[in-house]
């Protein structure tokens, strides 16, 4: 958290510097998220979606009057979902639980990710001349975020006594995630006084994965076809996608 609030005042030096000379605008957006995942693998299913929360600092560099570049540094908090695995196996083999016992896990079993990103956005903002006198319509696509895991916990459920609570998963979870999205909303100028307006901004974006958030060296134990099992190793691709209710202000 240190270290985020100092690239976070750098960032804010860094564009109040750049004003002075080119059209920047600098803000914070405090904006909730309702994350799932999603799997290629037909035997591991969404079974559930996190509450979250990205908290962070924005950047805008206009280039021409109603076209800018938006990036910034901010957390998304709590990003991730539950996912129901049909199969039984060896999941999470690389973090350090809180028994052996949660190796190996019975099918039908409920594995959420509960996962922390330092997420960095890059997009293309287009806004529309004014609607009425204080408003604004904006679109922001595409858009671009690289996000580097800081922390991971996972919840086991409807596994019967090997339930457990807020295990550190992040040695199965991929350091790096890439994802795009696209969203749009409005911004409301609150004219200042001294000639210096605030703007509150609001809307709705959406964002989904590029990249696999799970290190894929589990095992699952399937049907061998002549009454027995066998192990094959959980190679799947998950991803997350996010829908986010966009809240923020520029100054």
């Amino acid at each position: 958290m240190k270290k985020f609030i100092f690239f976070l005042c750098l960032f804010a030096l860094w564009t109040k510097a750049g004003h002075a000379q080119s059209s920047f605008r600098f803000g914070f957006q405090v904006s909730p998220s309702f994350s799932w995942m999603d799997s290629d693998d037909k035997q591991i299913n969404s079974n559930g979606s996190n509450l979250g929360l990205k908290l962070g600092a924005r950047g805008e560099f206009f280039f021409a009057e109603r076209y800018a570049i938006v990036s910034g540094l901010g957390f998304h908090f709590n990003a991730g979902g539950t996912m129901l695995y049909e199969t039984g196996g060896v999941f999470w083999p690389k973090s350090d639980l809180s028994s052996e016992d949660y190796r190996v896990l019975p099918p039908e079993v409920d594995l959420k990710y509960s996962i922390r990103y330092v997420e960095v956005p890059l997009s293309l903002k287009l806004l529309t001349p004014d609607i009425g006198r204080d408003l604004k319509a904006f679109v922001e696509i595409p858009a671009f975020f690289i996000g580097f895991r800081s922390q991971a916990r996972g919840d086991i459920s409807k596994a019967g006594n090997l339930d457990t609570n807020d295990e550190d998963i992040r040695k199965d979870v991929i350091p790096l995630s890439l994802s795009w999205g696209a969203g749009a909303g409005g911004e409301y100028i609150l004219r200042g006084s001294s000639g210096g307006d605030t703007n509150i901004l609001f809307g709705v974006f959406y964002q989904q994965g590029f990249t696999d958030v799970t290190t894929n060296k589990a095992l699952k134990y399937v049907d061998d076809g002549q009454g027995g099992i066998k192990e094959e190793a959980e190679d799947s691709k998950a991803i997350i996608r996010a829908i986010t209710i966009h809240l923020g202000v520029m100054f």
